[in-house]
């Protein structure tokens, strides 16, 4: 009779080990349950084996089992306290179930076992980064990096970490490094933009942009901040492009609408301005900002219909205080965008002086009074507001109240004679 030269537990292993190598590669998901009820099979054979309880482990691990996972590395590891892989794994699926400390813990006893362990190294700086301790997680970074230069990834977070570290001029060095290795990284790209957009580098911004959305044309932040490079250089009309195709990737980021609508305002296109404050306002009911410049698109909207020159000249120098063409509809739309403004952030003076001004064109003058009172309470330099409720002040017949305003108006403007 011919020996078995197969051990049952042997033979267990094998067949797990066999049926791994089969489906990796597949999503988690699919990962067949004969191969976790192998590796039980097996411990119920050698309880004492640690690569058993190891691969059982991993096999929950990849079946999204994380604290079965959990478990069995536990044990694997009270078997093997030197069992590096296990102490790895272990500390990785502490770090997706949020335990940081647990986490740090585990990955530093692995590499006790080898000081040489890239991954080790490199995701412990991923979680130092996630803890904002940047300069541990440069250290980190570096460490595996002199394991392994030619990680591009490892480079590119090392830039992020150094960004933390509020050391930009080492960002850009190893965003460069990082493109060095793989000339095609996106994400090394478009960080190095952002980086020459934040030091005004516009040109050098404008390429490292345009370079990221070359490679990915379905990038929204790089076609968002391409816009912002273009916006700074003046290029309004570009800047309108590259907005527009971040929006048409992905319409759900109320920032790029809020920016368009900038640029539309400033290009005195005011019913599209209007459309994208509109928007910003769906997506961020409490933006301020959105309210606030909404206010003004409105207000500013009525002022170019009538298109008097001597208002325009006079809102610019001064406080604006009578506009005998008024638009009605305009005004009222800017006071209700003013008044929201301010209902989310009651702390802005140029929102007051703003719903100030409207309410005076509107002839609503005690209004107009509590709305500019409020902008010298909160900014007591404010000038144009001191000279707006003088106007309004002398209106109501308050002439003691006017010309205090007058006099603390030529006082901030330095017209003020003893």
């Amino acid at each position: 009779m011919t020996k078995n030269l197969v051990s049952p537990f042997k033979a267990l292993m094998l067949m797990a080990l066999l049926a791994s190598t089969v489906i990796y590669g597949c999503s988690k998901i699919d990962m067949p349950d004969e191969i976790i009820s192998a590796y039980q099979k097996a411990i119920k054979i050698n309880p004492e084996l640690a690569e058993a309880h190891y691969n059982l482990g991993i096999a929950y691990s990849n079946h999204v089992m994380p604290d079965e996972a959990i478990t069995e590395l536990k044990k694997a590891i009270e078997i093997n306290k030197n069992y590096k892989e296990a102490l790895f794994h272990l500390g990785m699926l502490y770090k997706e179930k949020g335990l940081l400390e647990d986490a740090i813990t585990n990955i530093k006893s692995a590499l006790i076992v080898d000081p040489y362990y890239e991954s080790a190294h490199s995701n412990l700086g991923d979680i130092y980064s996630i803890t904002r301790n940047f300069n541990d997680a440069i250290s980190e970074y570096k460490k595996a990096l002199e394991i392994n230069p030619k990680n591009a990834v490892i480079q590119y977070n090392l830039g992020l970490a150094y960004i933390g570290a509020k050391d930009t001029d080492l960002a850009v060095h190893s965003f460069k490094k990082a493109i060095e290795i793989n000339p095609n990284y996106t994400d090394a790209h478009f960080g190095l933009g952002q980086l020459y957009l934040v030091k005004k580098l516009l040109d050098d911004a404008l390429n490292e942009l345009k370079i990221a959305t070359t490679i990915n044309p379905h990038h929204a932040s790089a076609f968002h901040h391409l816009g912002l490079a273009h916006y700074e250089k003046g290029e309004a009309r570009n800047a309108i492009t590259a907005y527009r195709k971040a929006i048409e990737i992905d319409c759900t980021n109320p920032r790029v609408h809020y920016d368009l609508g900038v640029v539309y305002a400033d290009e005195k296109l005011f019913d599209d301005a209007i459309d994208e404050f509109n928007t910003v306002i769906k997506l961020e009911p409490k933006n301020a900002e959105a309210h606030y410049r909404l206010g003004k698109a409105h207000a500013d909207k009525q002022i170019l219909t009538n298109a008097i020159i001597s208002v325009q000249k006079a809102a610019a120098a001064h406080y604006n205080i009578k506009n005998p063409f008024s638009d009605k509809r305009a005004l009222d739309n800017a006071i209700i965008s003013l008044q929201k403004a301010i209902e989310v952030n009651p702390y802005d003076p140029d929102v007051y002086f703003d719903l100030g001004s409207a309410y005076s064109q509107s002839k609503i003058l005690d209004e107009a009074a509590g709305a500019l009172e409020a902008a010298v309470r909160i900014d007591p330099n404010f000038a144009k507001a001191h000279y707006g409720l003088s106007i309004i002040y002398e209106r109501k017949g308050m002439k003691e109240e006017a010309q205090r305003e007058f006099l603390a108006y030529q006082k901030l403007i330095g017209e003020y004679n003893n």
